[in-house]
């Protein structure tokens, strides 16, 4: 006669398996330990399959993206055919979440749904979506190799949106930072934006800067106005505004500084 195992007793046992996971195939354990939560499920396996959801009634709308590798694209399409009263939106491309990650097509198709309570014009939808945005390299070790101050300016930006302590920020703690080659950042939020301090900071050596940066909330513009030191001296300011477009004034090298990027 086999005794039954407590849940507390079974989940030793999953962890305790996870452990060869862990060894074999580094990074993927947060698959393997995704599913832990069913050893604490009461009762046991049933034989029948519950019956397929049909939602009468309730409009519902099934996302699903081409390559999700989590959730076949597959699956979503036999849930859709079967309810009474939905629709489905597939993006082409997209990966595992497709909603409130920065795609118009799926974000404003479901906002509208759950917020003004507006149906989709369409039971069956299509957008175009990416796996993976363009790859941002990190700014050079040497400022030498800089054509002119937007591609310095555009690094500096790029190292502080994805500092991981920024990146990950509570936007709330006034956090400090060192940068790459020496100097400090320190950034807390405001009533208006999240404001940025630099002293003598440099991502590439003979690039140091010193002053103010801001961005803005909801318009997503970015600012910086900072005294640079280094290969050169100069006085710069520099703005990334909502569009995408950038532009640096002021003076570098003695020279004035008018430049679009």
């Amino acid at each position: 006669m086999t005794r039954d195992f407590t849940p507390e007793e079974r989940a030793e046992a999953y962890i305790r398996a996870g452990d060869e996971v862990e060894q074999s195939f580094p990074r993927f354990d947060i698959v393997f330990y995704g599913d832990l939560p069913c050893v604490f499920w009461p009762g046991e396996p049933v034989d029948e399959r519950p019956a397929p959801l049909t939602m009468p009634g309730v409009p519902t709308i099934v996302l699903g993206a081409t390559a999700d590798a989590y959730t076949p694209v597959q699956n979503g399409e036999r849930v859709y055919s079967r309810l009474e009263d939905g629709y489905s939106i597939t993006t082409d491309g997209g990966a595992h979440i497709t909603y409130a990650w920065g795609n118009e097509c799926p974000d404003a198709i479901i906002t509208a749904f759950l917020v003004e309570d507006k149906m989709p014009d369409e039971r069956e939808m299509r957008c175009d979506g990416v796996i993976a945005t363009d790859y941002v390299p990190n700014a050079p070790v040497e400022a030498t190799v800089y054509a002119d101050p937007v591609e310095a300016l555009n690094a500096a930006y790029n190292e502080i949106y994805y500092l991981p302590e920024y990146y990950f920020w509570d936007a709330e703690t006034p956090t400090a930072v060192g940068c790459t080659y020496g100097g400090s950042l320190t950034f807390e939020a405001t009533d208006e934006g999240q404001q940025f301090d630099l002293s003598d900071c440099a991502f590439s050596k003979g690039f140091s800067m010193t002053g103010t940066g801001f961005s803005s909330y909801g318009v997503s513009d970015f600012s910086l106005e900072v005294a640079v030191s280094g290969d050169a001296e100069g006085t710069l300011t520099y703005i990334y505004d909502s569009e995408g477009n950038i532009s640096v004034t002021g003076e570098y090298a003695g020279e004035a500084v008018d430049l679009a990027g």
